[in-house]
């Protein structure tokens, strides 16, 4: 399986702490079913702002310890107006340097101009998936915003804790929908901390296996995030 959404790098957001968790929670990726994880590493103007080479350098040297679970470079990008600007300095990443952006919202407040904002950052060929929408209000108060985006060409990425109520009902809730109507395009683990997600990986396998066919579970945890990889379109 391919892990779309993690926060494996040590010390650059509020996920893994040190060199020595990152290296536990690579273990756990691989024992419970990963062989790929996009590092997808916090990316926020006046908060996270760790550039792409470091973040390179931070991978090669987990690469290093751990050689049978392949690390890609990414971003978790808070949407700001400038977000063409991050990725033209090479502050924040697309997914492994393909026209692909993971983003994500505020997850109470509404984020103003949010069409136009998405609308400007398709025109300049990127091509935009929204981390864990089940966990916005915005999504959560009315369902239908995800058919608009959906309809602007923005793909979803779902967590996997999600489907288990980390998140809370409402996201729960949500998710559920999204599986049913075959909105979520990928899954990730969002993990932070090591002995929280990974170890519940194969619980929500199963809790959402008993939802969607096999077929869009290989899609969900394979087969999508390849095509992404390699830069494909979906």
């Amino acid at each position: 399986m391919i892990d779309f959404h993690s926060h494996i790098l040590p010390g650059i957001d509020d996920g893994s702490r040190d060199f020595n968790e990152s290296i536990n929670l690579l273990k756990e990726a691989k024992e419970n079913g990963f062989h790929k994880i996009i590092s997808t590493s916090h990316y926020a103007i006046n908060t996270y702002e760790v550039p792409e080479y470091k973040r390179i350098e931070l991978i090669n040297n987990l690469k290093s310890e751990v050689n049978d679970i392949d690390i890609i470079l990414g971003s978790e990008i808070f949407l700001t107006y400038n977000i063409l600007g991050l990725l033209s300095e090479y502050k924040a990443s697309s997914i492994n340097n393909t026209r692909y952006i993971l983003f994500e919202l505020p997850l109470r407040n509404y984020f103003p101009n949010l069409r136009d904002t998405l609308n400007k950052i398709k025109e300049n060929n990127y091509k935009l998936i929204l981390a864990h929408p089940e966990r916005y209000k915005l999504i959560q108060d009315d369902f239908n915003v995800l058919y608009q985006l959906r309809d602007m060409g923005v793909l979803f990425q779902s967590n996997y804790a999600s489907i288990l109520g980390l998140y809370g009902l409402r996201a729960k809730i949500v998710m559920k929908k999204m599986l049913k109507n075959r909105l979520t395009n990928f899954l990730g683990s969002d993990v932070h901390r090591e002995k929280t997600i990974y170890p519940k990986i194969p619980i929500a396998l199963n809790k959402i296996s008993k939802i969607i066919s096999q077929d869009y579970l290989d899609d969900l945890t394979l087969n999508n995030a390849q095509i992404i990889l390699n830069g494909e379109n979906l």
